[in-house]
């Protein structure tokens, strides 16, 4: 089945949403098309996510509450080289630094510098992190392995003190991204949609911070009620909702938009893939079964991309 603009506007025109958002759906996935004609890239294989600090996180962040670090391998001093060394040994060409947020709102991704640094000259590993809130000083630091930076950006103030706990606000967000970019570090900003209570609350405001910096890529991620956190019982965003932050974004960036990894699984995920798509999306980490039937209704081409991070250039 060839690539057809009308199947597009039939399935977009099926879906329970409102008028006005369909429409900017059809806008969205045209531009996605002038931008990346009928290619679709699948990330099945994402960097395996290594925590330099345990399982330990000086935060209780009612989304996560530490859970997810319990998921990632250890890093911790003295664990980080062999972990990666291994994954390299078998045929991984890059690595996610990850671990438990410091009280500032950073992730440490900048301690064990020199392991790190050595883990990269050794193995020729590309080198991603979660960086969260950095200084100056932090950004110097990275800047010396770091060949992306996902930075999880955050534009509301009550987001950032009622879930996340910290005593930060929107501009050390901002700050971080002009702190990383002067550092020469490339960015693949990730716009968290529905971390407030499962609605928007900052997102568009996230995405006008981003603009500013020339991301390398525009990640979204998605809410996901975890079990055992205090906000497991919180639904996740609506469909419509995810897909006004998309449809944003396909407005306001010509670069690659990406959907995270991080996203709700099971039917939500089935019936997200399939929105985010007719929405403009052009990337999909570890896709679901709708994700590949969709494309093929629409005739895109599906390009699968082994063992690399979505953050990334598809030709690496």
């Amino acid at each position: 089945m060839l690539f057809d603009m009308h199947r597009a506007r039939s399935l977009i025109d099926a879906l329970e949403i409102e008028t006005n958002t369909k429409a900017s759906m059809f806008k969205a996935f045209s531009c996605r098309v002038e931008l990346s004609g009928d290619n679709i890239h699948f990330f099945n294989e994402p960097f395996t996510p290594v925590s330099l600090t345990g399982t330990h996180c000086s935060l209780r962040c009612k989304h996560c509450d530490s859970y997810y670090l319990r998921h990632m391998l250890d890093g911790s001093p003295g664990k980080l080289y062999p972990q990666a060394t291994h994954l390299a040994k078998n045929g991984a060409s890059g690595i996610l630094l990850s671990g438990g947020s410091a009280p500032d709102g950073s992730v440490p991704t900048y301690e064990q510098a020199d392991v790190i640094r050595k883990l990269k000259k050794d193995t020729g590993l590309k080198i991603s992190a979660h960086t969260g809130i950095v200084n100056s000083k932090q950004a110097q630091i990275l800047s010396s392995y770091l060949d992306m930076a996902l930075v999880d950006i955050l534009g509301d103030d009550d987001t950032i003190h009622d879930i996340l706990g910290i005593d930060a606000c929107v501009a050390n967000y901002e700050n971080s991204l002009e702190e990383l970019s002067s550092a020469g570090i490339p960015l693949a900003p990730h716009i968290i949609v529905g971390l407030h209570d499962g609605k928007l609350n900052g997102e568009f405001r996230a995405l006008e911070m981003v603009r500013k910096f020339f991301p390398e890529v525009v990640v979204i991620v998605v809410f996901i009620p975890t079990k055992g956190t205090s906000m497991e019982g919180t639904p996740p965003p609506r469909f419509e909702d995810v897909v006004k932050v998309i449809t944003k974004a396909r407005e306001m960036f010509d670069v690659p938009l990406s959907l995270s990894c991080v996203r709700p699984g099971g039917r939500y995920r089935s019936m997200l893939d399939r929105y985010a798509i007719l929405s403009g999306i052009d990337r999909i980490a570890v896709p679901s079964k709708s994700a590949y039937s969709t494309a093929k209704e629409l005739g895109l081409n599906v390009v699968e991309i082994p063992k690399m991070c979505c953050s990334y250039g598809v030709s690496l």
